[in-house]
Parts: C-alpha cells; structure tokens; sequence
C-alpha cells in the first residue's frame, strides 16, 4: 500500500524470501496435534497430517507456505500472491544480490536479525 500505483484489485507486489525454514519453531505441541487436509475428490479419500510428518516429507517451507496461503485474502489474486514467496531451508539462496532501497539508501537484512525474529515470533 505504500507505492503510488496501488489498487486493491491488481497484483503489484515485491517478493519475499524466507530463509531458514527448517529451524521453525512452534509453541505448544502443534508438531504432534496440527493436522493439514488433502482431499483427492474420491468419496472417503480425505487424508491427514500432521505438522511434524509434512516437515519431514515436505519441509519446512511448505507449513510456512500453507501457513501465508491461509493468511492472503480468498481471491483470483492469492495463487499469484503466493508464487511470490520464496521459501529455502537454509540460509542460502539465489536472491542475495537483490537489495531492497529505501530513500535512496541501501538496506540489507543481516542473518542473526531474522533468526531472532523467527525465534521470537513463532508460528
């Protein structure tokens, strides 16, 4: 909403990179008692599961991404909202040259910053 082209009903977004995707953190026992659902449109073909299952088969960039999907606004906008996010399970990933500039300065986010983050706000 900051840039001056911004409307509700066009896509006109930055990407987001999200590094370090294995190291989540959780409160409580979501690991254990979280359950994600996938329906195969045959009757009695719903499966489950849970949390700790999906980071060993998938990782951790998939709960973060399901996680995002459940945030964005239910529209014809939210898959290419959503292609948008980066996700890695390390630190490393191609994106490291692209820097963000706010008035006309260069800022770049520094590793230990985001993994306090993480640590601080978990999921």
């Amino acid at each position: 909403k900051h840039k001056p082209i911004w409307d509700p009903s066009t896509d006109c977004g930055d990407y987001v990179v999200a590094t370090g995707c294995n190291d989540m953190l959780v409160t409580g026992r979501k690991k254990e008692q979280k359950l994600y659902y996938k329906q195969t449109t045959r009757p009695g073909a719903l499966k489950s599961l849970n949390m700790e299952s999906m980071i060993r088969k998938w990782g951790g960039g998939e709960v973060l991404k399901r996680a995002v999907r459940g945030m964005l606004p239910k529209n014809r906008l939210r898959d290419k909202r959503l292609e948008r996010l980066k996700v890695f399970e390390g630190e490393a990933h191609p994106y490291k040259l692209n820097l963000v500039k706010f008035e006309g300065r260069t800022r770049r986010v520094e590793p230990e910053v985001k993994t306090e983050v993480l640590k601080r706000n978990s999921i």
